[in-house]
């Protein structure tokens, strides 16, 4: 069997456009005859006609391609599920930005080459997130891009202390994100931080928007273990996001720790697919 049969057709995307795009689509596989089923969510199924077609929820779907329908950030919303099964996941873009999604409504022809094995699949390293309290801590995010800590009021900065290994930097700043290679071409890339190749073996840390004039991005082994730790002196709340979405507020003295997770993410890419084109 084809491993990247059946397609489930996830569009989380909310906004013009996307009723059209999924009637697109859906024509599409039936005239290939390309075997697929629908994401039971609200924004894929909403204004469709169901007759005879399949639908799952997300949490059952454990074989097979997730085509996500929309931006970067539709995507990211099924990292999580996608690695915690070795599912393999493309994107078609609807957006105005996609580092991620490789596809167009106007070249869906490449998704017919993708089901007939002519694809290339690239492993993606992930970012564990866990949130530290006193003698408590808790796995609370898995990330494809970055975790990131900003302060809950916009007009005030933070104080924290970044720890990896034995050493300690104190920093004032707006915030600070921890970056995988594929996050180098996200968020981290319009707070200056570079670019690295995916298959790169790293993590970026960088501090936004900081006070200090000397603070600089910092690429660290993935391997290495990285501690943010929001100084208990301040009494000023943040809020953790992990790939662009909240998690949960931040009290002084709480920490969170990143490292690498066990799971990859598993995207899959037309032949002709140029990172550096794409970055």
């Amino acid at each position: 069997m084809n491993p990247l049969l059946p397609l489930t057709i996830c569009a989380r995307k909310s906004g013009p456009g996307l009723l059209e795009a999924k009637h697109r689509l859906l024509a599409y596989l039936d005239q290939h005859a390309i075997p697929y089923q629908l994401e039971n969510h609200p924004n894929t199924l909403k204004d469709l006609t169901l007759t005879s077609r399949t639908t799952l929820a997300l949490d059952q779907v454990k074989q097979g391609m997730l085509v996500s329908l929309g931006g970067d950030g539709s995507m990211l919303s099924l990292i999580p599920h996608a690695a915690a099964h070795h599912l393999p996941i493309i994107g078609i873009n609807l957006g105005r930005v996609g580092f991620l999604t490789d596809l167009s409504m106007d070249h869906l022809s490449q998704l017919s080459a993708i089901v007939n094995g002519h694809y290339l699949e690239d492993k993606r390293q992930l970012l564990e997130a866990v949130h530290q309290q006193a003698s408590s801590s808790k796995v609370v995010g898995i990330a494809l891009n970055e975790v990131m800590i900003k302060a809950a009021n916009p007009a005030r900065n933070l104080a924290f202390t970044l720890t990896i290994g034995k050493q300690h930097f104190h920093h004032y700043a707006d915030g600070f994100l921890i970056a995988t290679p594929t996050g180098s071409t996200a968020y981290a890339l319009s707070a200056g931080g570079p670019v690295i190749m995916p298959n790169a073996d790293a993590h970026i840390m960088l501090p936004i928007c900081s006070q200090k004039l000397n603070a600089r991005a910092i690429v660290t082994p993935a391997s290495q273990q990285a501690c943010l730790t929001l100084d208990d002196r301040n009494h000023r709340l943040a809020t953790l996001y992990v790939d662009g979405k909240k998690i949960m507020d931040l009290q002084p003295g709480d920490s969170i720790i990143t490292r690498a997770s066990s799971l990859q993410a598993r995207l899959i890419h037309p032949e002709d697919y140029d990172f550096m084109q794409s970055a």
